[in-house]
């Protein structure tokens, strides 16, 4: 049995030094070496099921297996153990007596990182042959382990597996190994996992999804590619991102956030003045124009638009006149004096506030005021207090905020009537003042 336990690790060893980094695409082999523990072996045709020591470990015993990566993060290895087993309950013929253990095993192994990392944890499973003394039997074996790096190429190793055996002479337990661990298989210069002859980029450190060539945003255009390596963006874009989805890039975009068209610089085609020129086409976009003319108003539409406009402006500005001038003769016809007099009556007073708001509202209008009577009394009397009606009204509407310049005032006496002065009610009317606009 010990001669068979030699050529076992002949073998092992052997596969271990094949070509000599956990495993990556770059270091595919690896070896490791160092001392293991049994631990709760139990043997159920034994008459008590704790013959053997909870713990067992043999100085001279060890671990010792080579592996292949054989697909991305799986590796097929194998090992082979030697050790040896003491009785719990020795007699005197038991009494130093140790048992050899001797397995050999075939293992899968999953990596859970991409071996790049200073801890690289792993899940195996797989299945053996396990001797005791002179009993062997076979195992259907699993446990969990993991990687310690301390460069690319060493590190340690810390596994635990347990291996049931399903024959009643064949031996259940735990097995747990400490050692050291190596990795080989070619050469990688920028150290990214992947084989110079295999890297694109292999004196920079890259990803696999990127062949081995430097991603900084991640977003699997290389550096070297990317219009944009520091922002995430899609392939179609060269890498750069596209934040409306138009197709056109946010680096070369004027309206990243709005829709647009290629052409035009990423922005929508807008006409502004609805000529049928786009803006981005258009010499003078706020203003129609042919396209003959690049969008821009004809010199006889320019003459056109102009006198629409002062036609426009001249109707606006005779509409505001005249409804100024039919508030003020309706306010003013509001003002009625007493027979030869010129006083202003508190009512007169709240026609000329209002008056007063008229023509304030209107700054560049000018207006002239004037004064009348009834024939009751003589021409040259009648004049005289027309005059004075007109400039009492005049004196207000000034102390009231209206500029001094932009009002006249004047008398007509008895002349001008506007009602039958022979009835009284006609010369009520008839004492009275009236406002023109005058420019």
């Amino acid at each position: 049995m010990k001669s068979f336990c030699y050529f076992l690790i002949a073998i092992v060893s052997a596969l271990s030094f094949q070509t000599g980094n956990s495993q990556t695409i770059n270091s595919p082999w690896t070896t490791s070496f160092g001392p293991n523990a049994i631990n709760n072996p139990l043997r159920e045709q034994e008459a008590g099921l704790d013959r053997f020591k909870t713990w067992n470990l043999n100085a001279a015993g060890f671990r010792l297996s080579a592996g292949r990566l054989i697909k991305n993060k799986i590796t097929f290895e194998a090992v082979a153990s030697l050790n040896s087993l003491e009785e719990n309950y020795p007699t005197e013929e038991t009494l130093n007596l140790e048992y050899s253990y001797i397995s050999l095993d075939g293992m899968f192994k999953y990596q859970l990182t991409n071996g790049l990392s200073i801890l690289d944890p792993y899940a195996t499973i797989g299945g053996g042959y396990t001797w005791l003394d002179t009993i062997g039997a076979g195992t259907i074996n699993a446990g969990i382990g993991t990687n310690i790096w301390i460069g690319t190429s060493f590190g340690f190793n810390v596994q635990s597996t347990y291996k049931h055996a399903f024959e009643t002479y064949g031996l259940k337990h735990w097995q747990h190994s400490l050692g050291i661990i190596f990795r080989f298989g070619g050469k990688d210069t920028d150290n990214d996992g992947i084989n110079d002859d295999k890297d694109a980029c292999p004196e920079l450190f890259g990803t696999f999804e990127t062949n081995g060539c430097p991603d900084t945003d991640k977003d699997g255009v290389i550096d070297t590619e990317d219009l944009c390596p520091n922002n995430f963006g899609p392939t179609n874009m060269r890498g750069c991102p596209d934040s409306d989805g138009d197709g056109t890039p946010d680096k070369y975009d004027k309206c990243p956030e709005v829709k647009g068209e290629i052409n035009d610089d990423g922005c929508p085609v807008f006409d502004t003045d609805k000529d049928g020129v786009i803006d981005s086409r258009d010499k003078c976009p706020q203003q129609p124009g042919p396209p003959q003319n690049a969008g821009c108003p004809t010199q006889q539409q320019v003459q056109q638009k102009n006198i629409t406009q002062r036609q426009q402006q001249i109707e606006r500005n005779n509409a505001i006149k005249q409804q100024v001038t039919n508030d003020l003769k309706t306010h003013a016809q509001s003002i009625a004096f007493n027979n030869g007099k010129a006083t202003l009556t508190s009512s007169d007073i709240t026609v000329l506030n209002n008056i007063a708001k008229i023509m304030l509202s209107q700054p560049n209008m000018k207006f002239h005021i004037t004064g009348h009577t009834d024939n009751t009394g003589s021409n040259e009397t009648n004049l005289s207090l027309s005059e004075k009606r007109a400039s009492k009204a005049k004196t207000y509407l000034i102390s009231k905020g209206v500029i001094a310049n932009s009002l006249t005032s004047q008398g007509y006496g008895e002349d001008n009537p506007i009602a039958d002065n022979s009835t009284a009610d006609g010369r009520l009317k008839n004492r009275r003042i009236e406002i023109y606009i005058v420019n």
